[in-house]
């Protein structure tokens, strides 16, 4: 039997009611969902199920990214909500998919892990199953495992095994709505242009659940939670020197400031600031703080030789967050620029950011 999987918390239940019904039935599954987005959201699902499939003893085979063929398929249907005629057609282009592989493969029976989730309607999926089953001359196999308590079952069987619970169906387009409705923008739609992991990322949620096959592999005790967590991303910057943009580095969790007028600075360096060498410019009009390079190497003890390194290779994010404490700020969101050398001329400086709340995934090792 060939099984459609689109998550590891819809396929992890599925698969073991399913080899319940049949335990005779050789089970293979076939993660292929080209419509979640952004495509490292797609290798993390992947991932876990890759886990889950190896916990159950279920064969798992990797189906093609191509988002391109989806993004095509649902045109002019962007606007539609959760559960309309885009979800329709997004089954379509998964179950055809599955039904060419399973008769490829001489299986005359498939069915998907959709049925197992409670965003998704059953009855339709049970229609849709049924006609391409016809169309490729195969058996589409129509089992309810939600009611009768399945869908707490479920979350219980996917928080025991500490599986990825992701927080949206998948597609950019409910995504959107979703957050808009939710109020709190998307941050999957964003990422650094550096190398920087930051909290709240896909890429974070790809390290923590990295580190879990690791300590798994290691056969070391954790427990995997999720944490509240303030999230904080850089739009846009520009400091301007004497009207001219000027090169610098928005250190993180620096609040959004319009245009604001610092005029020139006073290059000090503080007694409580942990300096000997580099110094801090301090404006009498705002309370940006602005870092010379040597400054902020001298206190994270780092070696940047330019701004050119510093802006493409960031240090870790919880070490430059360590910034703000090692100065004495812990809790502050003041801006804090970096620039390579001091300057005597006017400054202007431009941030847009937000802070928001996230629930994060973390790995505590016990």
């Amino acid at each position: 039997m060939l099984v459609h999987i689109c998550c590891s918390v819809d396929s992890h239940y599925f698969l073991s009611e399913l080899k319940k019904i049949y335990p005779d039935e050789k089970m293979i599954g076939f993660f292929y969902n080209p419509n979640i987005h952004p495509r490292s959201e797609h290798d993390l699902r992947l991932l876990d199920v890759k886990r889950s499939c190896q916990m159950l003893g279920v064969e798992l085979i990797e189906g093609q990214y191509d988002d391109e063929v989806w993004n095509k398929e649902v045109r002019g249907l962007e606007d539609e909500p959760e559960k309309g005629a885009r979800c329709n057609v997004c089954f379509d282009v998964r179950l055809i998919q599955s039904a060419k592989l399973a008769r490829k493969l001489g299986e005359k029976v498939f069915t998907t892990t959709l049925l197992s989730s409670p965003m998704k309607t059953q009855d339709i999926l049970f229609s849709q199953g049924e006609k391409i089953a016809q169309d490729f001359g195969l058996e589409f196999i129509k089992i309810d495992v939600r009611s009768q308590g399945g869908t707490q079952k479920q979350n219980e069987l996917s928080k025991k095994d500490k599986l990825y619970r992701q927080n949206y169906c998948g597609c950019k387009f409910a995504l959107q709505k979703q957050r808009e409705k939710q109020g709190r923008f998307p941050l999957e739609f964003i990422s650094p242009i550096h190398q920087q992991v930051m909290k709240g990322s896909i890429e974070y949620r790809n390290e923590v659940f990295n580190k879990r096959m690791r300590l798994e592999e290691e056969k070391k005790s954790y427990i995997l939670v999720q944490q509240k967590q303030l999230i904080w991303r850089c739009f846009q910057a520009k400091l301007e020197v004497f009207g001219a943009c000027a090169k610098s580095y928005v250190v993180t969790h620096s609040q959004s400031k319009k245009n604001i007028r610092l005029g020139a600075l006073s290059w000090v360096i503080p007694k409580n600031f942990p300096l000997k060498i580099g110094r801090v410019g301090i404006s009498k009009r705002d309370d940006t703080l602005i870092f010379t390079l040597k400054a902020f190497n001298e206190i994270l003890k780092l070696d940047y030789k330019n701004l050119d390194d510093l802006l493409l290779f960031p240090p870790p994010y919880m070490l430059e967050l360590s910034l703000r404490e090692k100065i004495g700020f812990p809790q502050s969101i003041n801006p804090i620029l970096v620039v390579e050398h001091e300057f005597k001329e006017d400054a202007r400086v431009n941030i847009q950011s937000i802070f928001q709340e996230e629930a994060v995934f973390e790995v505590l090792e016990v």
